[in-house]
């Protein structure tokens, strides 16, 4: 009686391995990626069953011989085997499998009868199981856009460099930033072999997305590491400005995909996709008052006019300080450094801004001597003449006989313009002749006077 139970139980299984096996292999498939969108990193290839069509009871883990796989752009195809990767392929197109363990009845030339008696045999020594895996997976190669990693940066070491014209600015910063950046799958192989992997050892789908745990914030940590680096070793290998840092995103997200190569992320087959500002980076109050003045020093010492306006914005408020405290030393002391910039500049400056001129203008306890300069004190200094009387007001009289001062431009009564008239004024020292007078060399400096130390009030 045993001996007949065992026997009924081998042909038993035998009706049942020929019976799947006929199933599983007797009709080629369709395989297709489906929808990878939406974070998805990795999934099993859906098998195509069209309305009417006789491969229903197919088994999924089996793929006959002759059988289609579509593989679109962005996308990587890996057919696993028993825990082996049999093909592999990233180029986009459709591709028939034909080195399957179960061929399907219909692969031409009996070929495909002679492996299906195999299999038969296979699933009966199993007792009529499947002994065998194979298995479609793709991964996407794309960027992963609908799940950005957002980042934030507070202290970036920077080295700015500013062109002022030809000429370049330079100065250490510290800038703080955010943004974004994207990642892809650009080692197909590793990432499967290091993440992918653990997800085949079982039927089902085996989608992997960005945002499952332990891979976006592994991702996120290493990229956020390395961000201040890449900003700071873009500063000093490109040596723009700050306000350009946006523009140099594919150079910045290479400096990172560099130093995260032998990190978590290159490891396991990521890269940095794209890199993106949020608005610009912003340096530190500190830093930007820095720049602002270092430029406007910058456009002082290469513009006359910009640098005499600095003078003379000091000067006045060395004038309007010393009038306020009463400090007819400090006027005094004013007087001379005037005297040794040179007359006739700080005249063209007083023109130039009848502000800085009225605020420049003698104070009431002043006088004037022969040689045309206020003085404060009992001697003049410029020529060393002593104060010889009550201090005379410079004026210029109008045709219509109305006096005016000597500052004005135009007459007060009838708006008649102010003759002109020729002077000499060194223009190595700035020293002036007394009226009348013409020598023929600066008894200051020796220059030679000639046209070009004549001017014009």
């Amino acid at each position: 009686m045993g001996l007949v139970s065992f026997a009924k139980d081998v042909v038993d299984a035998g009706i049942q391995g020929l019976s799947g096996a006929a199933q599983s292999a007797a009709w080629k498939e369709y395989f297709q990626s489906g929808d990878l969108s939406q974070g998805v990193l990795m999934k099993r290839a859906e098998k195509i069953i069209v309305d009417g069509g006789k491969n229903t009871k197919a088994d999924d883990n089996l793929i006959s011989a002759g059988s289609g796989i579509d593989v679109q752009p962005g996308q990587c195809m890996i057919i696993v085997e028993n825990g082996a990767i049999v093909e592999f392929c990233a180029e986009p197109g459709r591709y028939t499998y034909d080195t399957s363990s179960a061929p399907s009845l219909y692969a031409g030339q009996n070929q495909g009868l002679k492996a299906f008696g195999k299999e038969i045999l296979n699933q009966w020594s199993a007792g009529g199981q499947r002994n065998s895996t194979q298995r479609v997976y793709f991964i996407n190669l794309g960027e992963i856009i609908a799940e950005p990693i957002k980042w934030g940066c507070g202290n970036i070491a920077f080295h700015n460099v500013t062109m002022v014209g030809q000429s370049p600015i330079e100065l250490d910063m510290t800038l703080k930033g955010n943004g974004m950046v994207t990642v892809k799958i650009s080692d197909p192989m590793k990432f499967f072999t290091e993440i992918g992997a653990q997800k085949i050892g079982q039927d089902g789908a085996a989608t992997i997305r960005l945002s499952d745990e332990g891979i976006a914030e592994n991702l996120k940590s290493g990229i956020l590491d390395k961000i201040s680096t890449a900003i700071s070793k873009l500063g000093t290998e490109d040596r723009i400005s700050y306000t350009a840092i946006g523009s140099k995103s594919d150079v910045i997200a290479g400096y990172i995909n560099d130093m995260l190569s032998n990190e978590w992320v290159g490891k396991r087959g990521f890269e940095i996709s794209s890199f993106t500002v949020n608005g610009s980076f912003i340096p530190t109050d500190e830093d930007m008052k820095s720049l602002k003045d270092l430029q406007n020093a910058f456009n002082m010492g290469n513009n006359l006019n910009a640098a005499n306006y600095d003078v003379q914005k000091t000067m006045a408020r060395g004038v309007e300080a010393a009038g306020e405290n009463g400090g007819a030393q400090g006027l005094f002391g004013l007087g001379m450094g005037m005297n040794m910039m040179g007359g006739a500049n700080m005249g063209n400056m007083a023109n130039q801004n009848p502000v800085v001129a009225a605020a420049a203008a003698p104070a009431a306890n002043t006088w004037k001597c022969s040689c045309g300069t206020d003085n404060t004190g009992k001697f003049c200094v410029n020529c060393g003449a002593q104060q010889g009387g009550a201090a005379s007001v410079a004026t210029w009289k109008c045709s219509c006989g109305t006096d005016n001062a000597a500052t004005a431009k135009f007459c007060t009564n009838c708006g008649t313009k102010k003759p002109t008239v020729k002077k000499i004024v060194c223009d190595k020292c700035g020293y002036t002749p007394a009226e009348g007078q013409t020598p023929k060399f600066c008894p200051e400096c020796g220059d030679i006077f000639n046209d070009a130390d004549i001017v014009e009030e």
